[in-house]
Parts: C-alpha cells; structure tokens; sequence
C-alpha cells in the first residue's frame, strides 16, 4: 500500500500524466462531453482516470510493459487508453456490452476514434480468446505502442492480468457508488 501511494506521488508518474496520458485524455473528455450522457459520462470518466493511472504503472521500469516504455508518445498512449477502455467497460458492463443495440457500442467506437463494428469485433476476441482476456489486451497495448505483439509469455501474462485486476478492482466501489446516486437522481 505504501509503495503504491509512494509511485501514485512520484514525478515519474506525474510526468507520464502530463506529458503522455493529458493529450489523450482532454481529447477523450471532450468528445465523452459531446456525446454521452450523464451516466456514461460519469462511469466512463472514472475508468479513464483508473486505466491512464494503470498504464502509467504498467509502462514504468517495474510494470508489466516496462519493455515498451520508449515506444510511448501522446498518441499511442491515447491509443491504448482507448483500447484499455474498451476493455474496462466490457469487465464493468459485461451485459449492456453483449447487446449489439446497446448505446455503449457506438459511444465507445466515437470515444476511441473508431467504428461500432470494430468495438464488436474487439469484445468478441476478448469473449473467444484463446488464452486469457488481458493477454488479448496485452497484445492490443503492444500493438498500439508500435510494437510487435509478444510471444505467449505465461509470465507475462500473470504479471499484466494481476496487476491490471487488482488495480481495477479498486474502482469498483467508486463505480457503484457512482451509478447508484445516478439511478436515484
């Protein structure tokens, strides 16, 4: 606990989140601003703070994608913020994400620059992956960073799944909270 507040405070981090997460973030807030609506605005916000804060770890020299760090510039990082929300919204919303009507899809597809049919592409291989869903995410992150997706590491794919479960997790109460005072107002 000590550890994470200690990184959660560091330059290192603060630098990666102004330089590196900032751009990508005020361009998704902006176009979240425009099209959704005051629920979505609400959960998607909170999974964007949780996934650039995540990805600001994982590309650190002791995260799980440390091996990519120089491949990070404004736009990729926005990139895999974008696929990481994709991700977090299927975990936290698994049923709204599975019907191909749901307001979600196209929200999402304007959100990370894409179309509907490409984020309906994206939660199915996350439902047939053959490994795990986060090694699918891992694969997508690399890719979005320029690189080559890594070869099937079991290591890497325990190291990136705990840490990023774990770390989301925490935002599970927020999120409740969050879409319960949203149901009630």
């Amino acid at each position: 606990m000590l550890s994470g507040l200690i990184y959660w405070l560091s330059p290192a981090r603060r630098r990666f989140m102004r330089r590196l997460a900032k751009p990508g973030l005020d361009a998704t807030r902006a176009r979240l601003a425009e099209a959704g609506s005051p629920r979505a605005v609400q959960f998607i916000s909170t999974l964007l703070d949780a996934n650039a804060d995540f990805l600001a770890y994982a590309l650190s020299p002791k995260g799980p994608l440390h091996m990519y760090c120089d491949r990070a510039t404004p736009e990729k990082v926005a990139a895999c913020i974008a696929t990481m929300l994709i991700y977090s919204v299927n975990l936290f919303a698994r049923d709204e994400m599975q019907n191909n009507e749901s307001e979600m899809i196209p929200l999402l597809a304007h959100l990370a620059g894409v179309n509907p049919t490409q984020v309906m592409l994206r939660r199915d291989a996350l439902r047939k992956a053959p490994r795990s869903e986060e090694w699918m995410v891992l694969t997508w992150l690399a890719k979005d960073l320029g690189a080559d997706p890594p070869k099937y590491d079991a290591e890497l794919e325990r190291a990136f799944g705990y840490n990023y479960l774990s770390y989301i997790d925490q935002y599970r109460p927020t999120l409740e909270r969050e879409m319960a005072a949203a149901d009630t107002a």
